[in-house]
Parts: C-alpha cells; structure tokens; sequence
C-alpha cells in the first residue's frame, strides 16, 4: 500500500527541523495533519516578511498581493470576525493563508486541482481558504451549506452531485453548524470516511468519487472522524531556514498567473441542487467583479466587520 504523500513529505520535513534545530537556527514550531501527536496550532509570532525568496506578480493575483501588501503594513487591522470577537490583521490573514496553501501543496496537491467548500461565507476558515487557493492555484467550488439547514435529504444529494461534477480532489466541510451535523451527512455521501483512518498514512480512497483525495473539516476532535482531517492540522507555517512557499511551488514548476482559474461556479437548479459545472473566474476576474467580499475587501484596505456565528480558530 503507498504510503499517504503528506506523511512521506512529513518525515523529510521533520528530519530538516531537526538538522536545522540541532545547529540553533530554527526556532518554528511544525504542525501537520498526517500526525495526530502534532495537534498543536503555532503560535503567530512576530509579524514576518513572506516566505518567497523572488520578487511576487501582485497585478491581479489576490494571493500575491496579500502578500505585498503584508510587508508593506503588517499590523494594520482589516477584518473582525463578530463571533468570538475575532480581530485579524494583515499579517494574520497572510501567516494563516499562507500555512494553507503550504499544507495543502504539501499533500501533493498541485496547480488546477479542485477544492469544494461546504463553508459558509461567514466563516474566517472560508476567507483563510479563499487566499490559499489563489496562493496554490487551485480552483475553489462553493456549494451552499444554507441547502441542509431546510432540507437534509436534498443536501445529500447536493454534495453527492458537487463533488461527481467537479471532480474534487478537496472538500473542506464545517463540523457543524445552524442544528446542522455537516459531517454525519458526508458520511452518508461518502461512507469510507467512517472507515478510513487517515493517521495511518494512507491514502484515502473512495470509488464512489475517485478524484477525491482528502476531506477537512473544521472540528477540534477526531471522535468517530478518523477519514478527516482537521483544518488546523492542514496549517503548516514555513520557514526561512529550512522550507518555503515558493519550494513548494518550485517542485511542479508552477507559476501563478492572473489568468488562472481561481473560483468555479455550480449551476443549480430550483432546488439547489448542481447540475452541472458553471463559469470558472480567474484570480484577475475575482478582484474586479468582488466575486468574494471580506477576500476583495482585505486586499483593498478596507475595514470591516463579518457578522453571524462561525467557527474562528
């Protein structure tokens, strides 16, 4: 059986970290998610330059140009989340979206693979994801969670048809939500997430949605969700000294482009159920036609507050 690429790249990391940490000159702390032992969330630290060690393209790419604008003003304040009274700076939105890219490039995930979100736009965990997917180049697919809130057995059937269209490599999933268990019901959809346990460093495999390489959701337990991941064991900050962004990117050669795919669309009928995959945007067309509020809003330095409950980590 081959062993899950999270847990090989994560034993190559670790030895790094080590190496580096033995000479004195690391002093990062390393989460993943192939390892339950490692559950700990870093700390953000002293805001920092970004991990790139080349000049960034920031002209219509959400994901550079946070970057740029993080080196420019760390602490400005851009966003405040209503729940938990949750105030994110620049550097916050960078450090975080940054870990999520280099997290789900670590998995082996490359530029065009197709992430489907289950999240509310309200949620922090739904922005961080946005600006990762423009950092890594992969297309994000959202599907409207509100659907299993009126009608469970339709969002079932929603999810099932959201993932067989777009061909997802990723669903990224809240726990739960609004009386909502979003988890038992991706179970129903996909039952081998009852039966995998993916810290045993093997791929998850599914025939019913063979494209589907991994599923996160936003829970701080594994309790009866071994076949997940957590979305804060996905955050894997980098490093000066021993790993970066931009070395992710530079294993496939990737470059990120304006021109890129960036959020897909779902056509839906009266029910709210995909019928088919609608008009991809690039990054270029999400800053201009504000496709993705509180992400437009960031990156044009504009304060404001998110209302709602939503899991803040």
């Amino acid at each position: 059986m081959p062993m899950n690429p999270m847990l090989s790249r994560l034993l190559e990391r670790v030895r790094r970290r080590n190496n580096s940490s033995s000479s004195g000159s690391s002093s990062h702390h390393l989460t993943a998610p192939a390892t339950r032992f490692l559950s700990t969330v870093p700390s953000l630290g002293s805001p920092k330059k970004s991990f790139n060690t080349q000049p960034l393209e920031t002209e219509g790419i959400g994901g550079n140009l946070l970057a740029a604008l993080n080196d420019e003003n760390p602490h400005v304040n851009v966003v405040r989340y209503e729940h938990k009274d949750r105030l994110w700076t620049m550097n916050r939105v960078q450090y975080w979206s940054e870990a999520l890219a280099i997290g789900l490039l670590d998995y082996g995930l490359k530029a065009g693979d197709r992430v489907v979100s289950w999240l509310p736009e309200r949620f922090s965990e739904q922005m961080v994801l946005q600006f990762a997917c423009s950092k890594a180049g992969l297309i994000l697919y959202e599907l409207d969670p509100s659907l299993a809130i009126k009608d469970p057995e339709a969002a079932k059937v929603a999810l099932r048809k959201a993932l067989t269209i777009t061909k997802a490599n990723v669903l990224v999933s809240q726990e739960a939500g609004d009386d909502v268990n979003y988890v038992r019901l991706a179970h129903a959809v996909i039952p081998e997430l009852e039966i995998q346990d993916m810290g045993n460093g093997i791929p998850f495999l599914t025939p019913r949605f063979p494209h589907l390489r991994i599923c996160i959701q936003t829970g701080f337990d594994d309790e009866e969700k071994h076949g997940w991941f957590r979305y804060h064991h996905m955050l894997t900050p980098g490093s000066d000294d021993w790993d970066s962004y931009q070395e992710q990117l530079d294993e496939t050669g990737t470059v990120i482009t304006a021109d890129m795919p960036l959020k897909g669309t779902l056509e839906v009928d009266a029910q709210g159920i995909p019928t088919a995959v609608g008009k991809s945007f690039s990054n270029k067309d999400v800053l201009e036609q504000n496709l993705w509020p509180t992400y437009c809003k960031i990156l044009q330095k504009e304060f404001h507050e998110v209302e709602g409950v939503g899991v803040v980590f």
